[in-house]
């Protein structure tokens, strides 16, 4: 029922919901393959920051068209932390004990990031 409540909840504040099982939903974003996985474990909810396997491809062609990837990234992941903070708000509020591992996702994507552009200086 917490995972159904939750998502219900995220809709209500304007984010697009993903269930995917009975103890995981997904808040992908719109324009990169970025999500935001909030995942159910008894008393602890644990949110994390992952990414598709084709982040990369989608940042070269970004990059090669023109666009700023930088910022395109910037902005998803303040989406994805945002969504968060929402879902943090309505964990704490029924008991439950949020878990953010937001930060090793984050690094991996800026990792990624920092690859696609420097291979354009090369």
């Amino acid at each position: 029922m917490s995972v159904y409540g939750l998502a219900k909840y995220l809709e209500d504040q304007g984010f697009t919901v993903k269930i995917e099982s009975d103890t995981l939903i997904t808040i992908p974003h719109d324009n990169l393959p970025l999500y935001l996985a909030i995942e159910f474990r008894g008393n602890l909810v644990y949110m994390s920051i992952k990414h598709r396997e084709d982040l990369r491809e989608v940042l070269e062609e970004m990059r090669d068209s023109g666009e700023g990837v930088e910022e395109a990234v910037e902005e998803a992941l303040g989406y994805l932390t945002n969504a968060s903070l929402k879902a943090r708000l309505w964990i704490e509020q029924r008991g439950l004990t949020p878990v953010f591992d937001l930060r090793r996702g984050s690094i991996e994507i800026y990792e990624i990031l920092e690859d696609v552009l420097e291979e354009a200086e090369d």
